[in-house]
């Protein structure tokens, strides 16, 4: 049975163009519409498949919808709030993708009609290209998917969420607010500012650029902080409380070490090391997040004219899609290095067997 007959989207980026195409992929009946400040936008959710109707303003978007998503970024919510409020019908339930919850679930109690039923979501996904135009159907396959419901939710609409979420191919996760943003500022905002932190420490005390000497354990470390610095301004200052506590906690952790390697303290740091290598080996490798990760070869290369172009060619020429390629290191006349970056674990793998066998001597994988 359709449970919601008509969705309105609001906002048709990444997010929401994403929800819309996975609405369709799950076999979703009724309809979607789009509603975005571009025009530009909607055309091409329009011509993808995505929504079946399309606005700029919001309050025509909602008229008619059983179901509102919010996917603008958090800072638009309360100008959202305030001009769809009047015309939301009796038994809408308003939703959202924002990366905070607490500020969000306040927002809602002093805005929404008290008769509106507000659940707050989010996907914990993402990629590091934004837009209509980087939306895929299978964006949220796998992925956890927090709902952290309001006072004014009822059971049933949450299971219809639930439902709608299980469809996208998320697993639903039921919360409260606070707990999420604890949850989120542990394991995705903290982390967040400490890659920042350890990325812009290559400029603080250097007199020379060091990037050219960085590696692959630095591009990891700091693979996050290529996230987009406006989204996480707003997100750092919207879970402001939870972030400070994750400092304190962080600042804490790192005096306590500083006095261990002053004192020499060898056993306890190895003890701190050895923990940080359990968890960290215990993380499942089926985690998604918002940049994805890249697959690497490295590739010794002769130095001579067409050499690159003749890689590529081997790889492309099988069908496998090259994420990222960079010159490591080049000496006249001798072996070079190449990083080729790819998608997937499968397509890392099928490379390395055509490249072993294609004379290109590979030095190393991850």
């Amino acid at each position: 049975m359709q449970q919601f007959q008509e969705i309105a989207i609001i906002g048709m980026g990444l997010i929401g163009g994403s929800l819309a195409l996975a609405l369709k992929k799950s076999g979703y009946k009724g309809k979607i519409m789009g509603c975005d400040a571009s025009m530009e936008t909607l055309r091409q959710a329009k011509d993808i498949g995505a929504v079946d109707g399309i606005y700029q303003g919001p309050k025509d978007a909602v008229k008619d919808a059983d179901l509102v998503i919010l996917a603008v970024p958090v800072g638009y919510y309360v100008e959202l709030f305030q001009e769809v409020a009047p015309y939301l019908s009796q038994d809408v339930v308003v939703t959202d993708v924002g990366s905070v919850k607490g500020y969000v679930k306040t927002l809602a109690d002093r805005y929404l009609p008290k008769h509106i039923q507000f659940l707050g979501g989010h996907p914990m996904a993402g990629s590091e290209k934004g837009g209509i135009k980087a939306a895929t159907p299978f964006l949220f396959e796998n992925a956890y998917y927090f709902l952290t419901p309001n006072t004014s939710t009822k059971r049933g609409t949450i299971e219809k969420i639930e439902n709608l979420v299980k469809s996208i191919g998320a697993y639903p996760v039921v919360v409260e607010a606070q707990e999420h943003d604890k949850i989120a500022a542990q394991i995705s905002h903290v982390p967040h500012l400490a890659a920042v932190l350890v990325a812009n420490l290559l400029e603080e005390r250097n007199s020379i650029s060091y990037i050219p000497f960085v590696g692959g354990g630095f591009r990891d470390t700091t693979r996050i902080a290529a996230g987009n610095p406006r989204m996480w301004k707003d997100i750092f200052f919207y879970n402001k409380e939870e972030l400070l506590a994750g400092i304190e906690s962080l600042e804490g952790m790192l005096q306590d070490f500083k006095r261990k390697l002053l004192s020499a303290e060898g056993e306890a740091i190895l003890g701190d090391l050895e923990k940080a290598k359990k968890i960290r080996d215990s993380i499942p490798h089926t985690g998604r997040d918002y940049i994805p990760p890249i697959y690497d070869l490295i590739i010794d290369v002769e130095d001579r004219p067409g050499v690159l172009s003749e890689l590529t060619q081997v790889i492309g020429g099988n069908e496998i899609n090259i994420k990222e390629i960079e010159i490591l290191h080049a000496r006249e006349g001798e072996l070079g290095a190449v990083r080729v970056g790819f998608a997937s674990k499968l397509d890392q793998e099928k490379a390395f067997k055509i490249l072993e066998t294609g004379g290109f001597p590979l030095t190393y994988r991850k």
